[in-house]
């Protein structure tokens, strides 16, 4: 079990549509610290907790939450996945009030532009066994709210090397300048597809959600993470094996299996290459590899797979994340591009 560190629940999400549109975008405001506005009854106790477990292990759901909105989606996705669960809290809980609550959104986004982070009360002490940490937040004047930003910057190196799928809710911004914004907060991180609801769409909820997390190739179907380093590959009728290195950039390619691709043929069958999106991680990786026959690398330059048909000289901008098993390479090692599909062992 993960551990955590929380202090118990309480709800936060979407501004209305009247504070999502960006009009009041432009304020200059405060740059201090915003007031204690909330209700004046948090908890100020320090015990450890878990989040809310299920019984896929490989998946983590955060979310904020103020009208419930973002919360629906987040439990929508965790029902879904069968997986664990724990909503970001604000320090001192917002306003009822809609116009209080406006004014200290204001305050602390003006705020976070100074660098300076509104308290919250979450904080995980590790995502190591996480495939996917899904992040959910409502847009507030086209922003991440405020309590994501300051979880996604206080856990910034942990969440180093981790892939994270973000979903939104909005009464009509869209998610692109939160997305930038969260780039920014976790540039270590790998960001996947995004999912927007508006206000226009939250009906449709449990659909887009389900297209949503086929598109990203994960289901409640492995309820246990496997901690296999090994892959099968499915050349045409045949079968081969790779054994994947202990690596950020290896769990990555894991992460996203099962994942069929195209080999391309790389200068006269020395590689067969494609082009994984988005990027595997990189970040923290030795770099560095002599390729052999059977090598599997990622070109960091290029951000490509190179499965190497030919050895190849030193290169630091190599990485290497596996090697095809024994005889393996005689189906890769042919003109031409190849249809392959890669899984778990």
């Amino acid at each position: 079990m993960k551990k955590i560190l929380l202090i118990p629940l309480m709800l936060l999400t979407m501004i209305p549509m009247a504070a999502c549109s960006g009009s009041n975008a432009d304020l200059i405001l405060p740059e201090q610290q915003p007031e204690n506005s909330g209700s004046g009854d948090e908890d100020d106790s320090t015990d450890p907790a878990d989040p809310t477990p299920g019984g896929n292990g490989r998946y983590l759901v955060l979310y904020c939450s103020r009208t419930g909105s973002t919360e629906r989606v987040a439990q929508q996705i965790q029902k879904v996945l069968d997986c664990d669960i724990l909503e970001v809290e604000p320090q001192v809980a917002y306003d009822s009030d809609y116009n209080g609550m406006l004014s200290r959104a204001q305050e602390e986004l003006a705020a976070i532009r100074q660098g300076n982070y509104p308290a919250i009360k979450t904080s995980v002490e590790d995502f190591d066994d996480y495939d996917i940490v899904f992040a959910g937040y409502p847009i507030w004047y086209s922003s991440i709210a405020t309590p994501m930003q300051t979880f996604l910057h206080n856990h910034a190196s942990k969440l180093s090397g981790k892939r994270i799928a973000l979903f939104a809710t909005s009464g009509s911004s869209s998610i692109s300048t939160s997305v930038d914004e969260a780039r920014v907060l976790c540039s270590g991180a790998t960001f996947t597809e995004t999912l927007l609801l508006t206000s226009s769409t939250l009906s449709q909820m449990e659909s887009r959600v389900s297209a949503w997390l086929e598109t990203l190739g994960v289901s409640r179907e492995n309820n246990y993470p496997s901690t296999s380093m090994n892959l099968k590959i499915t050349v045409g009728n045949r079968t081969i094996t790779a054994t994947m290195e202990d690596n950020a950039a290896a769990k990555d390619f894991l992460s996203r299996l099962p994942l069929e691709v195209t080999l391309n043929d790389y200068n006269n069958i020395t590689e067969k290459i494609f082009y994984p999106s988005p990027a595997l991680t990189t970040t923290g990786v030795t770099r560095g590899c002599a390729p052999v026959p059977g090598d599997i690398t990622i070109y960091v330059p290029w951000n490509n797979v190179a499965i190497f048909c030919k050895s190849w000289s030193q290169s630091n901008d190599l990485i290497k994340i596996g090697h095809i098993d024994a005889d393996g390479m005689a189906a890769l090692n042919v003109t031409g591009n190849i249809a392959v599909k890669f899984e778990r062992q």
